[in-house]
């Protein structure tokens, strides 16, 4: 990680803690409560992320069912909110077009996209080979944002396998047998 982008990320983390300490007083903050669900795109790996807020996708029922990929986290409404302002500040407003962000991209032209369901607002942003360069570094500072929320924000899998329940009923089994001599 270079210097500026440790400075980047430390100043977006006390843009961060500020924007939880507005959220925290009296009322809530700006946001509190939205369903709010951004979704990135690696069009040319064809990945998906998605950070979602607490309001948006109930994070004890979400990560206590079985599910085919584990592509989402779940925030907090402030933390979410926050992120989003940040997102803003970095540009995504300039950008974003309105509307839903293709699903899959052919060819070589769109590489990323960003997509911010907000309420009922829905936007994103595609940069692809026709790009300007400064789009692109815009667009980057985004999904590096995103990125670095993502990969802090701790995320549960329910997965349903039968042969893990042996090792508790082996244990079960070892200790009933001590237990019985």
């Amino acid at each position: 990680m270079t210097r500026s982008t440790r400075a980047g990320f430390v100043s977006w983390l006390g843009l961060l803690a500020l924007g939880l300490c507005a959220c925290a007083g009296p009322g809530g903050g700006a946001g509190a409560g939205t369903k709010v669900l951004v979704t990135l795109h690696n069009y040319r790996g064809a990945e998906r992320f998605e950070l979602a807020s607490e309001s948006h996708t109930e994070r004890v029922t979400y990560y206590s069912s079985a599910r085919d990929d584990a592509a989402r986290k779940v925030q907090t409404d402030e933390v979410m909110s926050a992120f989003l302002r940040e997102l803003e500040r970095l540009g995504l407003g300039t950008h974003a077009r309105a509307g839903r962000a293709p699903a899959a991209a052919t060819g070589d032209v769109i590489r990323w996209g960003i997509e911010v369901s907000s309420g009922e607002r829905q936007v994103h942003w595609l940069v692809g080979t026709g790009s300007k360069p400064e789009d692109w570094q815009a667009f980057e500072r985004c999904r590096d944002t995103f990125l670095q929320l993502y990969n802090s924000t701790v995320s549960y899998q329910a997965v349903q396998n039968q042969s893990g329940k042996q090792f508790f009923d082996e244990r079960a089994q070892a200790a009933s047998q001590k237990g019985g001599r």
